[in-house]
């Protein structure tokens, strides 16, 4: 049987690891999906540019970039998160910062999923999908990021 793993690099101090972890496998599992390795590298705004530039050939700032390697509804991908992106949208959406971060969390799974965000339609499903793996935080969860 493979280990199944959730990592998080650089992640900001006040991140509850175990919760996080916990309430990601209910939600793929729940979604019929597994994970065989999740990576998450909260790296500098810098990086995260540079990252979107060369690999999306994008030339803005962005929350998540995220490299997928799932197969056969096995979960596995690589994603780089930053946290100073996090905190913009959060004040531009009158979110909270902790909040901002589950969505973007989720975010990158959803995509490897299958899930897209290219339209008005599947923008609405993506938030949709983002709202109910907050909300099971928070319900399963009383004190989280």
């Amino acid at each position: 049987m493979q280990k199944k793993i959730i990592r998080f690099l650089n992640i900001p101090d006040n991140l509850d690891t175990k919760k996080l972890s916990d309430t990601l496998f209910e939600f793929v599992r729940i979604q019929d999906y597994d994970i065989k390795k999740l990576q998450y590298n909260f790296v500098s705004k810098e990086v995260l540019l540079k990252m979107n530039k060369k690999y999306l050939n994008h030339k803005t700032h962005t929350d998540i970039i995220t490299f997928d390697y799932t197969s056969d509804n096995k979960l596995e991908a690589e994603f780089f998160v930053s946290f100073w992106a996090i905190n913009k949208s959060a004040e531009a959406y009158s979110q909270t910062v902790e909040n901002e971060l589950l969505r973007v969390i989720v975010h990158g799974v959803l995509h490897c999923m299958g899930y897209n965000d290219d339209n008005k339609a599947e923008i609405d499903n993506m938030r949709k999908m983002e709202d109910k793996f907050i909300s099971m935080f928070h319900v399963k969860h009383n004190r989280y990021v």
